[in-house]
């Protein structure tokens, strides 16, 4: 199970941060709402890639342990997808990029994947912003309405919305 946290700092402090950084203490079980003192766990760490346009690093995330249900859960930096390694501002970058038709560095599989895939959820996007009280349409026009899109996600912030939309239609920002 993941918990997106706000960390209130970007990939680069994070990383140097480390194991120190200010890790939440849950005060239940997301999953079985258990909330007996004593039995969220800390569980260690497990390390993964962070990557923007400019670096590559490695961070630590994390688990929690439930020794009521069993589950683990890890505390994922809010900037991070779930199961991407790109943050979500490179991934809308790139993704703008395309779109637009501007040269970028990266692979034109990759750009073709995270294209897909958000094409694939604008719908979801589309219900988490009308859900929220934005009353847009939505057009036949699929490019004007990924910009548009891209751009409302901007505005309400990366982090945040992936937090917000977080478990919206039971499922999360890029999920396939």
């Amino acid at each position: 199970m993941i918990v997106s946290f706000d960390f209130g700092i970007d990939l680069k402090e994070y990383a140097n941060r480390g194991k120190n950084n200010s890790f939440p203490m849950l005060d239940c079980c997301p999953k079985c709402k258990c909330i007996s003192h004593g039995n969220l766990h800390r569980n260690g760490y497990y390390w993964r890639f962070g990557i923007t346009k400019d670096i590559t690093i490695k961070i630590p995330i994390c688990r929690i342990r439930c020794l009521n249900c069993r589950v683990s859960i890890s505390i994922l930096p809010d900037f991070l997808i779930p199961y991407f390694q790109h943050t979500i501002r490179t991934v809308l970058d790139l993704m703008q990029d395309l779109i637009q038709k501007r040269k970028t560095n990266h692979s034109r599989q990759l750009l073709r994947f995270y294209l897909v895939r958000y094409d694939r959820n604008l719908n979801w996007v589309h219900s988490f912003f009308i859900d929220i009280g934005y009353s847009n349409g939505l057009s036949s026009d699929r490019k004007k309405e990924a910009i548009k899109y891209l751009k409302m996600i901007r505005d309400f912030g990366e982090s945040s919305f992936l937090r917000r939309s977080w478990g919206h239609l039971s499922t999360y920002f890029m999920a396939n």
